[in-house]
């Protein structure tokens, strides 16, 4: 048993979304997943798992503000979104 009070952090937000690609009437492509939002002052980064494939997760970032593409090197904010991550899922991959 995990004891979530022990996390080093904690999402500030958790996300289901469904993306679908049509062409016309027919569905061409489904993504159908979480997104964990993980921010420490002013800091972000950005963690996904699809749902059928609910055994990995994969980092995104960090970069230096919600909703940018600018990486920049928060040690601190990826170790801790990995050990929040590692208590919930197999394996843990960082892009």
């Amino acid at each position: 048993m995990t004891d979530d009070a022990t996390d080093p952090i904690t999402p500030a937000e958790i996300e289901h979304r469904v993306d679908e690609i049509w062409d016309g009437s027919s569905l061409e492509q489904r993504y159908n997943y979480l997104d964990y939002h993980f921010e420490i002052d002013g800091a972000y980064c950005r963690a996904r798992t699809y749902l059928d494939d609910i055994g990995t997760v994969t980092i995104f970032g960090p970069f230096d503000h919600r909703g940018r593409i600018s990486k920049i090197d928060r040690p601190d904010l990826e170790r801790a979104a990995a050990a929040y991550l590692a208590k919930r899922f197999p394996k843990v991959k960082r892009l």
